[in-house]
């Protein structure tokens, strides 16, 4: 029986979740360096010891929210993700814990889920008394399947 590590997160009091092995760090806001013309879920720019890492508001790209960039909040987690050559940091509503899943018991995605969200997940697994939903980094990453508003 294999054993993923997932790194759980809150969008909109919705539980989501990427693997561990794609999870750099978790930090608090830092200071961000806006684009210009950058699509309207691109919050800028940060600068993390040297290395600069573009910041994607994530329940603004899911369609989860329209205020851009955790605007309405005061406190904001940026979950540092690295998937094959991309290094990005993700806002998000809050962090979770690190669960233990089995992935023999991962089903598909909820066919009640938006389209779009559905396309952007690996899976979900059935908790206590929750879902996990779980993203797959390279599709959140692919501008191609970026949502048009």
């Amino acid at each position: 029986m294999a054993i993923q590590q997932i790194c759980t997160f809150f969008l909109n009091n919705t539980r989501f979740g990427i693997g561990v092995e794609h999870v750099q760090e978790i930090i608090r806001q830092q200071p961000l360096t806006q684009v210009p013309l950058a699509a309207p879920d691109v919050c800028g720019l940060m600068n993390l010891r040297g290395q600069v890492i573009p910041v994607v508001d994530l329940p603004c790209r899911l369609g989860l929210r329209s205020a851009p960039c955790g605007s309405e909040k005061e406190t904001v987690y940026n979950i540092i993700v690295s998937a094959e050559d991309d290094v990005v940091s993700f806002i998000v509503d809050d962090i979770g814990d690190i669960l233990e899943c089995s992935t023999e018991t991962l089903e598909p995605p909820p066919a009640t889920l938006d389209t779009y969200i559905r396309s952007s997940l690996t899976g979900a697994y059935k908790l206590e008394h929750d879902f996990l939903l779980l993203l797959n980094t390279q599709k959140i990453l692919d501008p191609a399947l970026t949502r048009r508003s």
